[in-house]
């Protein structure tokens, strides 16, 4: 997993479809996908881009701001900076490690997605965000988010700019359209 540099979520059924929309808009950005397979979970794509995925979601979100029903079978799509074990102590440090980028006056959340692990959700945030005494927590306008994807044994953890995570339903919604599912 750890050549992969983007994970991009979507429903299961859907997943040709998701890999068509997935290589369009990549390319349609000028940018140029290396690898793409389906990870170990489903509804899930592991893909390295030959550039800074960081730059390529924010041009996308940028490109939905403009055609907002511009994804309609990809959901998530979040870079990753850095793959690491998915035990709690490992991620907890490299939580820290990550805010280390936050400002003391800037806003900050966690986005936490797990897949085939047995710990609760919220006790896993409380955990993860525990060592970090930075900036201020923000739910709703958070500057900076702390990605952490857990899928099995690894998790793929970023710092990333709001602008730099795709929630296309949240796009969607923004912009008066409906969800997807």
């Amino acid at each position: 997993m750890e050549r992969y540099n983007l994970l991009v979520t979507y429903h299961p059924n859907q997943s040709r479809l998701a890999e068509q929309e997935l290589r369009r808009v990549v390319g349609d950005i000028g940018e140029q996908i290396e690898e793409l397979e389906h990870a170990c979970v489903d509804g899930v794509f592991c893909a390295r881009v030959a550039g800074d995925p960081k730059e390529l979601v924010y041009d996308l979100r940028a490109s939905m701001q403009e055609e907002p029903d511009l994804l309609s079978h990809t959901y998530h799509w979040v870079p990753v900076e850095r793959w690491v074990e998915a035990d709690e102590d490992t991620m907890r440090r490299t939580a820290a490690e990550l805010a280390e980028g936050i400002g003391e006056n800037e806003r900050w959340m966690m986005h936490l997605h797990k897949r085939h692990i047995d710990q609760h959700s919220e006790d896993l945030v409380l955990s993860l965000t525990d060592p970090i005494h930075v900036g201020k927590v923000s739910l709703t306008s958070p500057d900076k988010i702390i990605a952490v994807e857990i899928i099995g044994p690894m998790a793929g953890m970023s710092l990333l700019d709001r602008e730099e995570i795709i929630d296309t339903n949240k796009i969607r919604q923004q912009a008066g359209l409906v969800t997807i599912h």
